[in-house]
């Protein structure tokens, strides 16, 4: 079977090439950005541990989760300051989107809930590692930190950067779109080890995978985001245990 191409894909080469134009000059080091708040909350939380000598220094719950979404943040303010408006516009990608663009994106999330979430623990037994599930959320404050973290700030600033960013600054330089959206969903996935372990990369992988195609076929991150933030906000609603899990099966 022949690999598939932009034409059957459906993914517009021609477009996606001219709004990565505006990439032509920032250098290829800001890719990087992609992974800065993900580094950021590992330094917060070492620097914990340093700070209490070694031993647990009784973060709350769910804290990691409101130190990545800040960190997000940071980076992201910190690309607006440093980058032209152009290419700054060309990361953070969310034009008016077509209706089209908008059903795929609620598709795409019935996908990733009804298929993507049985996959993962299924994958994930296949494997024999520890089955991912949403994080359980007992207090207020935790539904806050939770809602602020993966609810609000990571859609924007995950699809920003890694959709945005990474991919518009490797398709500039040339490489296929297939293979840069390739890419840049292994980095996404991989970081989710930090958060998730072996399970939470599998369903990064999964979901991700739909993301990319959403950001690739419209050149756009609306669609994307939509879906990103409908699966975070499902996933905080069933560590409520406002709603059942269609991981555990």
């Amino acid at each position: 079977m022949s690999p598939p191409t932009l034409a059957s894909l459906r993914i517009p080469g021609d477009r996606l090439r001219r709004t990565a134009g505006a990439f032509e000059t920032v250098g290829s080091a800001w890719a990087l950005a992609a992974v800065a708040p993900i580094a950021l909350t590992a330094l917060v939380i070492t620097a914990g541990y340093v700070a209490a000598g070694g031993a647990d220094p009784g973060f709350p719950p769910h804290f990691p989760t409101l130190v990545y979404g800040v960190a997000n943040l940071a980076v992201v303010g910190g690309l607006f300051v440093a980058l032209d408006s152009a290419p700054f516009a060309a990361a953070a990608l969310f034009r008016t989107p077509s209706r089209r663009e908008i059903a795929a994106g609620a598709v795409a999330t019935a996908l990733g809930v009804f298929v993507g979430w049985p996959a993962t623990t299924m994958l994930a037994d296949a494997l024999g590692v520890a089955r991912y599930a949403p994080a359980t959320v007992t207090t207020a404050a935790g539904a806050l930190a939770v809602g602020f973290g993966a609810v609000v700030v990571a859609p924007v600033a995950e699809e920003l950067l890694y959709r945005g960013l990474l991919v518009g600054v490797g398709i500039e330089r040339g490489y296929r779109p297939l293979v840069v959206g390739a890419a840049s969903l292994t980095v996404f996935a991989v970081v989710h080890v930090f958060t998730a372990g072996i399970a939470g990369v599998l369903n990064a992988a999964l979901l991700g995978s739909l993301l990319t195609w959403l950001r690739l076929r419209f050149d756009n991150l609306v669609g994307a985001w939509l879906f990103h933030a409908l699966n975070n906000l499902l996933e905080l609603l069933v560590g409520l245990s406002l709603l059942p899990s269609l991981y555990a099966l």
